[in-house]
């Protein structure tokens, strides 16, 4: 059984007889975080109640008539709500006339030019065509519907829209103010609003799109296992290639939107799509050539750090299923993102059915509006909480299992018959032992989050006040830098303490400590093979989410209902990229558990007699012997025993490497 004596954590680890990885004498730690955590998912659920009960998502994508009712949606349900809340209008309102069930009449349509009102209907018209209008009593529809002229023009369905369709030429008066009605019509809805229609439209291509990032970042994490050297280059090559074609796609996707918008200025949906594309062409083109630059400046350093990779790869051939254990993962987030999306749209969604006095024509009427309160508001934002909390949450879990299980590879003697199931156990461990530790290290890293997405949101809120002050830009680009700053520093603390966590079984704080004093003591080593390596496995979740949003695209494009098709490939690339790190993720974390378990190993053992021997392999022990030399942040080893590692390069001499107390190595 190993055990570890209770030493402080700014000490230096030192040998320890009965010391051979991951402790097996455990207690449950960070015990009120994890029933925060159940409490506060108490609290979710209890918001997706209120977003089921008040939200109807119908009314975020399909529009609505004169009257307010939605079409597609069958309005009698709203009868008897607004009865009860509206009985002084029991003889001024004809229920049954003004809210009718609508749920086969999906788009809507302007009768004529003299007519300020729209109509649901089943398909759109063409020219001289009589339209059932649901017996609207209007007088002018009742003298159009005798002349059968009401319907003066051809029209085509467009975002559930009859937009006019006219002969060429110079538009008449009434064409013109026909066209103003439509794109009314149209924008009356909030953008927001509208966007996150086209989700709900589009959950056919996010579960397409998450399952084709699943086997990309399956396969690509499979490849990397088994030819890590020739995996690297070949994704920085493909790195550049997919960000080339992309960047190249969305400049002629732009032209094609902006070509669309100039014929027809109605379409307001073009003219965003057309802003949306040119953005991320310039975006692509920035990203292109300050990769570009980098690569070619680190370029001998990523040599030096595919030999890590290699280590890694070792790990993960020796440790059983842990190649298959982001899977596990990917169901969890599966499931939480099934879970969030509907009731996020419910909450956006969600609002009391209320009439208002309107005006057209001169002529009052009552019209049916939706009335959000502050609570739904609050709900809205703690739902928005609980996802980063959990998502971070499941994250933690896994990082915590891939340590435990690298760890225990690391230190065994012999790594290529590790006993047991090592990531059955890691797993065990932390479920039994170390939830609330992760409920811990997410909610702090959540909090970061959410105060980073706050940022973005007042400065969007004041961009107006931020374009007349030069200042106010400066200032607000520089907090949400920091913050950004923040966050990437809380994720690097959280995964080192993870680490510690995974092999001493301590407390998160406790961890995070001892984590950080034996980085401090061995910053050389590590911060620049972690910020090499991490990067170029960024590239692999860069290219996988890329591939998956192009595909994305196609489908949402060909889709004449959605309004800003962008959105929902973008949010399928976003749902891409976190898949794909939660499989690049177990290289991340086999590196950063590697690299760490040998600064440990350095400390606890100098080679100084057979007993004292490091568990590091040769490779390893070369590699950062190399590291140290070319950086020159370590000192090549003098002192201590030698130790043979295997033929040298004209295969008639033994390169030898020595450990000495600092923990360093030497060809």
């Amino acid at each position: 059984m190993s055990k570890v004596k209770d030493t402080e954590v700014d000490q230096k680890f030192e040998y320890e007889e009965d010391f051979s990885g991951p402790i097996d004498e455990r207690k449950c730690r960070d015990i009120f975080w994890l029933i925060l955590f159940g409490a506060f998912w108490i609290g979710m659920i209890v918001v997706a109640s209120i977003g089921f009960s008040r939200g109807e998502p119908k009314r975020l994508y399909y529009p609505t008539d004169w009257k307010g009712s939605i079409c597609g949606y069958d309005m009698t349900n709203l009868v008897e709500e607004l009865k009860e809340k509206n009985a002084n209008l029991t003889d001024v309102i004809d229920w049954d006339a003004q809210f009718p069930d609508l749920s086969e009449k999906t788009r809507v349509f302007f009768p004529a030019t003299d007519i300020e009102k729209e109509f649901c209907v089943k398909e759109c018209p063409t020219e001289g065509e009589v339209v059932d209008f649901c017996g609207d009593d209007d007088p002018k529809f009742e003298s159009y519907q005798d002349k059968k002229e009401y319907c003066k023009y051809n029209s085509t369905s467009y975002v559930r829209r009859c937009f006019p369709v006219f002969s060429s030429g110079d538009k008449s008066d009434d064409e013109e103010k026909t066209e103003e009605q439509v794109s009314k019509s149209w924008s009356s809805t909030g953008k927001l609003a509208q966007a996150m229609g086209d989700v709900v439209q589009a959950w056919y291509v996010i579960l397409v799109s998450a399952f084709v990032a699943f086997v990309l970042s399956f396969v690509w994490l499979w490849l990397l296992k088994q030819f890590a050297g020739f995996m690297v280059w070949f994704t920085v090559v493909a790195f550049f290639f997919v960000l080339g074609g992309i960047t190249f796609f969305f400049y002629l996707q732009y032209q094609k939107s902006n070509e669309k918008y100039e014929s027809d200025t109605s379409i307001e949906g073009s003219k965003t799509n057309s802003r949306v594309f040119l953005a991320f062409t310039f975006v692509g083109i920035g990203i292109f050539v300050i990769t570009f630059c980098l690569i070619i400046f680190l370029r001998k350093k990523i040599n030096l750090v595919i030999q890590i990779i290699k280590e890694a790869a070792k790990a993960i051939q020796a440790s059983k299923f842990v190649v298959f254990f982001p899977i596990a993962t990917f169901i969890a987030l599966l499931c939480l993102y099934a879970w969030w999306v509907p009731v996020a749209i419910f909450m956006m969604a969600a609002g009391s059915p209320t009439l208002e006095l309107d005006e057209i024509d001169g002529e009052e009427f009552y019209k049916l509006d939706y009335e959000n309160d502050k609570s739904t508001n609050y709900a809205t934002i703690y739902h928005f909480f609980g996802l980063l909390w959990t998502n971070a949450w499941i994250i933690g879990i896994t990082q915590i299992t891939i340590a435990g299980t690298i760890a225990q590879w690391y230190w065994t003697r012999d790594k290529d018959n590790i006993p047991g199931n090592p990531v059955l156990s890691a797993f065990k461990r932390t479920l039994k032992y170390h939830l609330g530790s992760a409920a811990l290290g997410s909610f702090i890293l959540a909090v970061i989050q959410f105060i980073r997405f706050c940022l973005e949101y007042i400065d969007r809120r004041s961009k107006k006040l931020a374009g007349e002050s030069r200042w106010i830009r400066y200032l607000m680009c520089m907090a949400k830098y920091c913050v950004r700053l923040l966050e990437s520093w809380i994720k690097f603390i959280n995964r080192n303490a993870y680490i510690m966590i995974a092999v001493y079984g301590q407390s998160f704080c406790k961890s995070t400590k001892r984590a950080f004093h034996l980085i401090s003591r061995n910053i050389g080593k590590l911060i620049l093979v972690n910020v090499i390596g991490d990067f170029l496995l960024f590239l692999g979740k860069i290219i996988v989410a890329a591939c998956t949003m192009i595909i994305a695209l196609a489908m949402c494009m060909s889709n004449d209902d959605m309004t800003f098709y962008v959105l929902p490939a973008v949010l399928c690339g976003l749902l891409a990229y976190l898949i794909a790190s939660a499989f690049m993720g177990v290289f991340e974390m086999c590196i950063d558990t590697i690299l760490l378990c040998f600064c440990e190993d350095c400390e606890r053992h100098d080679g100084s007699d057979p007993e004292k021997e490091p568990y590091a392999t040769p490779e390893l022990a070369r590699f950062m012997s190399t590291h140290d030399q070319t950086e020159k942040m370590g000192k090549p080893i003098g002192s201590g025993k030698t130790k043979d590692v295997g033929s040298g390069s004209d295969g008639s001499e033994q390169d030898k490497v020595q450990v000495s107390d600092s923990g360093s190595s030497s060809d």
